[in-house]
């Protein structure tokens, strides 16, 4: 059985992190395209700005590699069939992922908020798109894939109280279907990090185009 870490509920990022050091994650700036000044990321010159989304830190862990993933799927027993025959049906316990597990830390800005100070499901809608995504990467062919289906159920406003400058989230995803590396679907939550409350939850099915979109 695999223990998701950010089950449990942190006083800050700080803590967070030392759990996720210790359970073996790894600490990936590269996700962030950091180095990509033109890319539509969220990157530097798009939403990682003061008041927006003033910090991220992205972290990732294989869960199982290529070929022990692609032997659970064919064997299809145990709590592995019920994830791979899944309609979509989401259960309010969480779900086991099989393969790659990505933990995203942000502190984010007013300047994503709609109307009394809660944040645009726009915004939120962008970080689960973007980087449920990613989670596939290092399962693709080229590292490339793009979205061709998302799916988000909003539970509780994320809300600034009015002396907040910054609040602070964990996104949480993994990859729990996948055939023949081209195509995934990714199951995941926008968390507070101080008590666990899921603010929504998202599917995003990712696929690799088969010819180029240049």
């Amino acid at each position: 059985m695999v223990v998701l870490v950010v089950a449990m509920t942190y006083l800050s990022f700080e803590d967070l992190e030392k759990e996720v050091a210790v359970a073996g994650y790894e600490h990936i700036p590269t996700l962030l395209n950091e180095n990509n000044q033109d890319s539509l990321f969220i990157g530097h010159n798009n939403l990682l700005q003061k008041d927006r989304i003033e910090e991220v830190r992205i972290y990732s862990k294989p869960i199982y590699t290529h070929t022990e993933l692609d032997k659970l799927i064919n064997q299809g027993s145990g709590p592995i069939q019920y994830l791979v025959e899944d309609k979509g049906n989401w259960s309010d316990t969480d779900t086991e992922p099989i393969s790659n597990h990505l933990i995203g830390f942000f502190r984010l800005g007013k300047l994503l908020t709609s109307h009394l100070n809660v944040v645009h499901g726009g915004a939120i809608a962008t970080l689960i798109d973007e980087f449920f995504v990613k989670v596939t990467l290092p399962l693709t062919p080229n590292s490339f894939a793009v979205t061709a289906n998302l799916n988000i159920k909003y539970s509780k406003p994320l809300k600034f109280n009015d002396e907040d400058r910054l609040l602070e989230v964990v996104l949480e995803c993994f990859i729990v279907k996948m055939k023949e590396h081209r195509k995934f679907t990714v199951y995941g939550y926008l968390k507070n990090i101080h008590d666990g409350y899921r603010y929504c939850k998202g599917e995003l099915l990712v696929v690799v185009p088969k010819n180029s979109i240049e």
